[in-house]
């Protein structure tokens, strides 16, 4: 017997099949993470924020190693560009530098709106987040908006802010928040 769709066998293959594809796909969705309130869930792949947090670290670095051997922070090759102004993304790096005395760098993560920086310390006289020392000194800010991402104010903020986690700024890498 056969109708407009066809024959009943192609019918009941073809519900079969897009049965079998509607389960699998509910079945991959469940075992992502992914529910009915998706206004809610992050909008990322699991792990996407924290591997974003490394691009933002590894552009400071590779900013500060710039700027250590005497060459800009934006050197042609690395995609980096620089701002005096507050960072609004991961490569694009605000810079404030004092000559001989302090540098502070700081990079603005827009998928998990954190901001990550650095201060380094290389003469005495200045005083940075509290670090007077020579030494380069680690922080990170969570979930910030990216306009107090800024290096030049950092830079005028002589003491660590209120509200700061103990230990940051950090001598010995990126404090987690």
């Amino acid at each position: 017997m056969t109708g407009l769709l066809g024959s009943r066998e192609t019918w009941l293959g073809r519900a079969t099949c897009n049965g079998l594809l509607l389960a699998t796909l509910c079945a991959v969705t469940a075992a992502c993470g992914v529910s009915n309130a998706l206004s809610t869930a992050a909008t990322g792949p699991l792990l996407a924020l924290k591997a974003s947090d490394t691009v933002v670290e590894t552009n400071l670095q590779t900013a500060e190693q710039a700027l250590q051997s005497g060459a800009p922070a934006n050197q042609a090759g690395t995609g980096i560009t620089t701002t005096v102004g507050p960072s609004t993304s991961y490569n694009v790096l605000s810079v404030s530098s004092t000559a001989g005395q302090v540098t502070v760098l700081a990079g603005y993560n827009q998928l998990s709106r954190d901001c990550l920086g650095l201060v380094d310390v290389t003469g005495p006289g200045t005083t940075v987040l509290g670090q007077t020392q020579v030494g380069t000194y680690y922080f990170w800010i969570a979930r910030s908006a990216s306009s107090t991402c800024d290096a030049a104010s950092f830079a005028a903020t002589p003491a660590v802010p209120k509200g700061w986690p103990s230990g940051d700024p950090s001598p010995t890498g990126w404090p987690l928040p």
